[in-house]
Formats: structure tokens, sequence, C-alpha cells
């Protein structure tokens, strides 16, 4: 069986996060988003991490160097939490307009990150997906490299679910 680009993008989504991961540990390691893409950052990463544990600093994945960041990912976040997917199952997505529990979801998840990192305004939590929050949740597709609408999809809110579950 051929390797996928799926299982490609899903590997390289899962050397992002155990670098991301590292990054509050050491903030030398700068901070990636997961997404999926080798891109610039991520190989940034990847060099900041190689000259930091001795490695030959090329930005590019080995097999030494996949495992050195597997192995201090492992002893010093330790296992990975099991991911929680709660996207409502009957919606495709949340947008302006929108209310209740779920809209309390996506304002909380904003206000976390929010605070975290400064970097977009958080929109207030009424459970009302109003003008606030629709740009809220814009500038954060922005950040995470993921087509901006303003709405909440599935790829949204997990890229959102992964961040706080990360910060």
């Amino acid at each position: 069986m051929a390797y996928t680009q799926e299982q490609q993008r899903e590997h390289i989504r899962e050397l992002q996060k155990m670098l991301y991961e590292l990054s509050f540990i050491d903030d030398r390691i700068p901070v990636i988003i997961p997404d999926g893409i080798y891109d610039r950052e991520t190989a940034q990463a990847v060099k900041t991490f190689q000259q930091l544990y001795g490695l030959r600093p090329t930005g590019e994945v080995n097999h030494a160097s996949w495992e050195l960041i597997a192995a201090e990912h492992f002893d010093k976040v330790g296992s990975t939490p099991v991911r929680l997917d709660i996207f409502p199952k009957d919606r495709i997505y949340i947008s302006k307009g929108d209310r209740g529990l779920e809209v309390y979801a996506v304002q909380a998840l904003l206000a976390v990150l929010a605070e975290a990192f400064g970097n977009f305004a958080a929109p207030l939590v009424t459970g009302i997906y109003d003008d606030e929050t629709e740009r809220a949740v814009g500038a954060f597709q922005n950040i995470g490299l993921i087509p901006v609408t303003g709405s909440t999809d599935r790829e949204t809110w997990n890229l959102l679910a992964a961040a706080v579950g990360n910060v």
C-alpha cells in the first residue's frame, strides 16, 4: 500500500504537535500551530530543536531527529491526551446568528487562546454568534492558516480544541 498524502499530513501534524508542546517547556523552540503542512515555520522549529539537542541543524526530519523529538516529548510532556471531538454532529458549521451551548464553547475556547497569546481580541462569552465572535474566529483561522470564513466548521473547531488543549 502506498504512503498517502493524508498519512503524510498526519505524520507532519504529529511532529508539529510534539514541537508545539515542547515549545511551552523551552521557549527557544518557536511556537507552531499543528496543521499538517511542512512549511518554513515547521522547518525552523525542527532546525532550532536540532541545534539545541546537538543534531545537525538541517530543518529536515530524519530518523534521528524524529526519535529525539519523540523521546524529549515523552520525557517532558508525557503521553498525548485523548482527543475530545464534540463538534455538533447535525451541523456543518456554526455561524453568525446561531445561539446555544456550542456557541458558548467556541467563545470560551477563543477567550482562552486570546488571553494566552494576545494576538486577537476575544469575544464576549454570550452564547450568541455575533460580529465580535465572527471576527475572532476569522482572526484565529488566519493565524491557524486555514480558510478564513468567520464561521466555525469542523476544521476550525478541531484546531481551536487542539490549540486550547496545548495551552
